[in-house]
């Protein structure tokens, strides 16, 4: 297995008992809007980078581009990773390891037609992941 990540756009993500989240709304790859510009009250994305048990990772950032300009951006450092390593919670026997960010965007301002570009750094290697495209919607389809 080599690294992949893959991401999930919603519209919420709410916090469950028991450390459950659940994802409100979801899109595919592709949302439709009535009209440009647009005020979205919150876009949300679920991210999340696999790799081997004998590749974990070191370093990893999440970083989201509209039309060039940075919407987003989370990272964890060496230091940081292993502070979570020491603290426990890991799955006996792991097949693999994985990275996940929760990025809520509120509100999210949408100019025209674009694509919600998704790049994940991790050891200085990128890693490809799907982005969101956000187009207008096709005559005669209702928004709500």
């Amino acid at each position: 297995m080599t690294r992949f990540a893959h991401a999930v756009y919603c519209d919420d993500i709410r916090n469950e008992l028991n450390g459950k989240h659940s994802l409100m709304g979801i899109f595919g790859n592709l949302m439709y809007l009535g009209a440009f510009p647009a005020m979205l009250p919150k876009l949300c994305a679920v991210i999340t980078a696999c790799t081997t048990t004998d590749r974990p990772f070191d370093s990893i950032t999440f970083t989201g581009t509209m039309d060039g300009t940075v919407v987003f951006e989370m990272g964890l450092d060496k230091d940081q990773i292993d502070e979570m390593r020491k603290s426990g919670g890991l799955i006996d026997g792991p097949k693999g390891f994985e990275a996940k960010a929760m990025i809520v965007m509120s509100p999210l301002h949408i100019a025209g037609p674009t694509k919600l570009e998704i790049t994940v750094l991790a050891d200085g290697e990128q890693i490809p992941c799907g982005g969101l495209q956000i187009s207008p919607a096709p005559e005669g389809l209702v928004i709500v």
